[in-house]
């Protein structure tokens, strides 16, 4: 029955083909393709001061938890962090076509309804937008591996190639400093630090959410005397956490 009403849903909503691919233009496949290439061969200075570091907080809404089951991306939020704090006026945020109907109960979480994506551009195209936002900066995001997931499936799908970049994720940088924690979810964590959560559950909110909390962590870790780059990987390579 749930094959039934997404497919009845789909035609309703005018959407494409599932997996949310429309005939993208050629230019942006190759524009694309540049642009990870370009990413992934860059390389961060390891002596800069983790404070006077550009980075670029993102996080994904989705249609549902299971990419590898056909669930696709709906918004792209990122934000930058700059000299040590965070720019919301440097933010991105952006609605993606998944090509498939939202579950109700995903409606209600995210506030991402079926009538608002319908004309959103198509993956690539916000992606490949993303990327001009993200530049050579270092990636930070919240349990990165669901977020690439369901970014990799979309780029093997169209190129045959995976989004690879060097991430600061802020599971692994709060499992360095409390190893011993039961939970290290976006809210187990902002509770313990006490950060506060407004706009929970969307690309941008989560974002900003996610920079506050890698600020503190940033913080903490100098305490500690990490203060680097360099210094920073080599704890999260030393505690095998990368």
């Amino acid at each position: 029955m749930l094959r039934a009403w997404l497919g009845r849903t789909s035609r309703l909503m005018g959407f494409e083909t599932a997996g949310g691919d429309r005939a993208c233009d050629s230019l942006i496949l190759t524009e694309v393709k540049e642009k990870l290439k370009k990413f992934q061969e860059q390389r961060h200075n390891p002596q800069t001061p983790l404070r006077e570091m550009e980075f670029v907080v993102f996080d994904l809404e989705t249609t549902g938890l299971y990419p590898f089951s056909g669930d696709t991306i709906t918004s792209i939020g990122a934000v930058l962090i700059k000299n040590g704090e965070i720019c919301p006026e440097h933010s991105f945020q952006e609605l993606v076509n998944p090509g498939r109907p939202i579950p109700p109960l995903v409606t209600q979480i995210t506030g991402i309804d079926n009538e608002m994506v319908a004309e959103a551009d198509d993956f690539l195209t916000v992606f490949n937008r993303f990327l001009d936002f993200c530049g050579n900066r270092m990636l930070i995001a919240h349990n990165s591996d669901f977020d690439l997931a369901f970014i990799n499936i979309q780029l093997k799908k169209a190129l045959k190639t995976k989004f690879k970049p060097v991430i600061l994720d802020t599971v692994v940088l709060a499992m360095a400093l409390q190893p011993y924690r039961s939970s290290y979810t976006l809210d187990s964590l902002c509770t313990a630090w006490q950060i506060k959560t407004p706009l929970r559950h969307t690309a941008l909110g989560d974002a900003l959410i996610t920079s506050r909390l890698f600020l503190t962590f940033l913080q903490e870790f100098q305490q500690r005397g990490i203060k680097t780059v360099g210094d920073l990987l080599s704890l999260l390579h030393w505690r095998n956490l990368l």
